[in-house]
């Protein structure tokens, strides 16, 4: 069995079971809850200098319209380009994860109501539904993790640059006074169920020409 081979059967098996490890769903569930408890404000006072730093300004920036609507459009469409002959099924895989995770994270922000940093940063509040509020979870965050992990699983060995750029997409947001922490990391955390949902359902089937 030749390398490709072999990258692709561990990827067959690897995304054939994406519920594989609940305990680091659970872990990444609590560590956002102590987060939004102990550190999200905290942080916010002392993460002053970073925000100034010319290089985390720029990349803040990047993430953010990588992250948004048209930059998030070309990203989603450059993985299905790149899949060739396996278009549908990512394409599908990819408009399914967008719907479910869309839909939950939109949902949340209308029952949480909380209040961005930009314009509440001292105090942990949720106004909850009828507010104007709308900054846990991250949006930008849920759909950069969708897309990470749905690219993860067709091109393993992409899937550390993809899970990068979607740190990069997420932590930008705290950078810009648009979420707290606690807000990116349950939005990842959206996403990445949101993508294993149907990686499950339809798992990918690797080929010798579209492994990375």
């Amino acid at each position: 069995m030749n390398e490709t081979d072999a990258a692709a059967n561990v990827a067959v098996r690897v995304w054939a079971k994406p519920y594989r490890n609940y305990f680091l769903i659970v872990l990444l569930l609590v560590a956002s809850l102590l987060c939004m408890r102990f550190i999200d404000i905290p942080f916010e006072h002392i993460d002053q200098t970073l925000e100034e730093v010319p290089l985390v300004v720029v990349l803040s920036e990047l993430g953010t319209a990588a992250g948004g609507r048209v930059g998030g459009t070309v990203l989603a469409l450059g993985v299905i380009v790149l899949a060739r002959e396996r278009w549908k099924q990512i394409g599908l895989t990819l408009v399914c994860g967008l719907a479910v995770q869309t839909a939950t994270t939109d949902i949340i922000k209308h029952l949480a109501g909380r209040p961005r940093p930009r314009q509440l940063d001292d105090m942990l509040v949720f106004y909850g539904p009828g507010s104007d509020f709308h900054s846990f979870p991250s949006s930008h965050a849920s759909f950069a993790f969708m897309l990470a992990t749905i690219a993860a699983a067709y091109y393993p060995r992409a899937r550390w640059p993809a899970y990068a750029g979607a740190v990069i997409i997420a932590f930008g947001r705290v950078m810009l006074d648009a979420h707290f922490l606690s807000d990116v990391m349950v939005g990842a955390l959206i996403g990445y169920l949101a993508a294993c949902i149907f990686l499950r359902l339809w798992p990918p089937r690797q080929t010798a020409t579209s492994v990375l």
